[in-house]
């Protein structure tokens, strides 16, 4: 199969191309206080040679690229900070206000009315903003570094205020009538488009775009949010319609009118806003021009589901711009492992910004624009908790954006601008230990028009991978090659197995092709680690998984990872929960708990576990050999304890929900839980104390499913060894991350059988 050559890591320093990195390596994250330091160093990088340094900024490259504005959310507050200004200014040509130009701060906290009986709009703040942008485009020679400004937003439920909704603007009143909210609305639009767009304004011409109405459509079935006052007031989506009427009849013709919602990606969301949209196109009066892809996107997020929504929003509007892009952190992300999680961030740009380019030249998708929601890590929304939508709940650290606390370029800037010089990233895969593939979820990845997938799993003779290719062209040179690193050695010159599958070998399926390949090996155990890497060849193109560069033969540096995780069956049995280790026990396989996570000192514990079920329950057993149980701990799990995790449903989601369930058990046998239908009810346990430590027997009930053969559940098995009323550690079955009390993605899988 034909092979790329490998690209050669770029050494370019420019003056000025460099220019926030600058005193940044004695700088901490988090220290502004060098901000006018740095800032000083910027400007004179800005003096030398801009014309060659200009090509590594964002909105040069998005230019370069998709022909597309590079866009940053500034507030007032930024004004008076000149590093966090310099940023703004060497690297964007768009700015979106953060709270600026909602109707909150147009309208005030208190109303104020004018003579004709509609309130009077401050446009205080924003004018303040736009006359700092103004100074500085004419202090611009090069017009490509003038700035132009996105207003956000017209028509939204929320930073409104409430007044705005009821008779005599008094919120204890009641809602208006239709036809007066409608007026009301006509009547701010038309205000704001006359003082921004009017022939006497100062800031004629600046303002490209407006979100006419933000995020009216619900997350679960795409149909009208309802918790809005705008809702409460219609009842229906009118309000929608009207906005876009009322906005195209005072906006000038060439400002685009933009939907915006966050969620973007999610696939019945995105049907609702483009069945939203084109019932507002059917109406003459009204005129939407785009759909604003917020971007407010985590670590998870896949470019292929942006990549569907987007080519349905285009069929559907003339523009489409993300409006409001960063990047949460991983789900196990403490701040501890910084280096990689900058890192794995900017491969998580990289592929999104790969796709928007692709999509714009090879399938003419008319993206215009990316808008990054903030300068830098330090100012980011994402740092506080609060409930708006694709914000943080504040249970990790945060650090979203290109930049980091002291304007410092982080990895992921590279990755728009120069990601040549990003460090290899390694993706690691859990695979489980199985002899079918049914309940895996495959991986997936591709791009254009190659789409593939591959399901790892193993068994103590070898590695199993089957591999599913979505191309409906056929060629020559399709086919697909799967290196593996049994001793995941990472290093050129690693013994590596190389397995080729011609197109025409595999087996033909309705959209491409699939086949399964296996590497035989003794050398395998449960946490252990392979090296591996798969590349899809058609016509002649190359995509990888993970070593981008199409390097794999001259070594495994660039390798992913697979993680050799366990699997259990449990068989079919009814146990009588009375602490002894009765017959139907003696010959249930043991779930050994190996993995140890340390809290201050070293568990002195040890612990194996059985399970059984039945169409009632869950049965499980669990002996504990520990010298000094103790239970004095304040906290539940800081007691000697067993717990039990289980997810009826197997369906590996981020958050707890009704088929998800935690039940601690101490060695007093006092019970805890968490999951909303993990409650007392549904548990009977024993606990039996003995000369090594103790034995826990309980029983579980369903509350989703009806368990038969061949049910996959997630499930975990963890004990609490604790000393001095504090926790020395854990051990556990299957999660080596610490953090199923969190999220049933750490969950194991278990498959209930049925034994003749």
């Amino acid at each position: 199969m034909k092979r790329k050559l490998k690209n050669k890591l770029k050494f370019l320093v420019i003056l000025g191309a460099t220019f926030l990195l600058w005193g940044c390596s004695s700088v901490k994250s988090g220290d502004a206080e060098n901000g006018d330091e740095n800032a000083a160093k910027i400007e004179k990088a800005e003096n030398v040679e801009w014309e060659e340094a200009d090509k590594q900024t964002l909105r040069y490259v998005f230019d370069r690229d998709f022909e597309g504005k590079a866009g940053v959310c500034l507030p007032a507050a930024a004004l008076s900070n000149s590093a966090r200004m310099e940023v703004a200014t060497s690297q964007f040509n768009s700015v979106t206000m953060e709270n600026e130009m909602k109707p909150e701060a147009f309208l005030g906290q208190q109303p104020t009315i004018g003579d004709d009986g509609f309130p009077v709009l401050d446009f205080t703040l924003a004018d303040t903003i736009l006359r700092e942008i103004k100074t500085y485009n004419e202090s611009c020679i090069k017009e490509e570094k003038k700035i132009q400004v996105r207003g956000h937003v017209l028509v939204w439920h929320s930073q409104t205020p409430e007044w705005f909704f009821h008779e005599d603007y008094d919120e204890n009143k009641p809602y208006v009538s239709k036809e007066i909210m409608l007026a009301r609305m006509e009547n701010y639009i038309r205000q704001v488009m006359e003082h921004f767009h009017g022939e006497e304004s100062e800031f004629r011409g600046m303002i490209y775009a407006w979100d006419v109405v933000n995020e009216a459509i619900n997350d679960t079935d795409g149909g009208l949010r309802t918790d809005s006052s705008w809702f409460r007031v219609f009842y229906k989506d009118t309000f929608i319609e009207e906005a876009f009427v009322y906005a195209n009849r005072y906006a000038p013709a060439e400002v685009k009118l933009f939907y915006n919602d966050y969620n973007d990606t999610n696939a019945k969301k995105a049907d609702g806003i483009c069945k939203m949209i084109e019932k507002v196109k059917q109406n003459p009066e009204a005129r939407i021009d785009g759909m604003g892809m917020q971007g407010h996107y985590d670590m998870n997020t896949s470019a292929l589901e942006f990549e569907e929504s987007a080519k349905k929003y285009a069929e559907v509007v003339d523009e489409i711009q993300i409006t409001e892009l960063d990047m949460k952190s991983s789900n196990d992300y403490d701040g501890s492992n910084q280096d990689e999680e900058y890192l794995k961030q900017a491969y998580q740009y990289k592929s999104l910004y790969d796709t928007v380019v692709r999509l714009k030249k090879e399938e003419n998708i008319p993206i215009t624009a990316i808008t990054f929601w903030g300068t830098d890590d330090g100012n980011s929304w994402l740092n506080s908790s609060n409930s708006v939508g694709g914000s943080a709940d504040g249970s990790r650290p945060q650090c979203p954006l290109l930049f980091d606390a002291a304007f410092c370029p982080k990895p992921a800037f590279w990755a728009f601008v120069d990601p040549e010089q990003l460090e290899p990233f390694v993706q690691e895969v859990q695979v489980i230990q199985s002899s079918d593939f049914e309940a895996i979820e495959p991986i997936e990845f591709g791009e254009g028009n190659i789409k593939a997938s591959f399901i790892p799993i193993w068994d103590e003779s070898g590695l199993s991978i089957k591999v599913s290719v979505k191309d409906t062209h056929e060629d020559d040179t399709d086919g697909i090659s799967l290196y593996v690193d049994l001793a995941d050695s990472r290093c050129d010159g690693a013994e590596i197995q190389e397995i080729t599958v011609a197109r025409k070998d595999a087996e033909k399926t309705n959209n491409g092709y699939e086949t399964v390949a296996r590497i035989e090996t003794e050398k395998l155990a449960a946490f252990s680690s392979i090296g591996f890497d798969i590349c899809i060849t058609s016509a002649d193109t190359d995509v990888s998984w993970n070593d981008t560069s199409n390097c794999q033969d001259e070594g495994s540096s660039h390798y992913g990872r697979l993680i050799l995780k366990p699997f259990v069956n449990i068989s079919k049995g009814t146990a009588n929960i009375d602490g002894v280790e009765d017959d139907i026990w003696k010959d249930v396989e043991e779930i050994p708990l190996t993995l140890v996570t340390s809290e201050g000192g070293q568990p002195e514990g040890s612990a194996v576990g059985k399970a059984l079920w039945d169409e009632k329950a869950l049965y499980i057993w669990m002996e504990v050999s520990d010298p000094n149980p103790d239970v004095s701990g304040s906290e539940v799990h800081t007691q000697d304890s067993i717990e039990v995790f289980i997810d009826e449903a197997n369906s590996k989601t981020e958050a707890y929900g009704d088929v998800h369930k935690q039940y601690r058990v101490n060695y007093e046998n006092e019970h805890s839980f968490n999951g909303p239908k993990c409650v007392e009810d549904n548990i009977t346990s024993v606990v039996t104390k003995t000369d090594k430590g103790y034995i826990a027997e309980m029983a579980v009930l369903w509350t989703e499913i009806e368990p038969q053969d061949g049910t996959y559940i997630g499930f975990e098995l963890q004990i609490n060894d604790c000393k001095d009323g504090s926790r020395l550690g854990m051990l556990n079955w299957y999660d080596s991350t610490n953090t199923c009390w969190s999220t049933p993605a750490s969950f194991g899988t278990a498959r209930l059988i049925q034994n003749d």
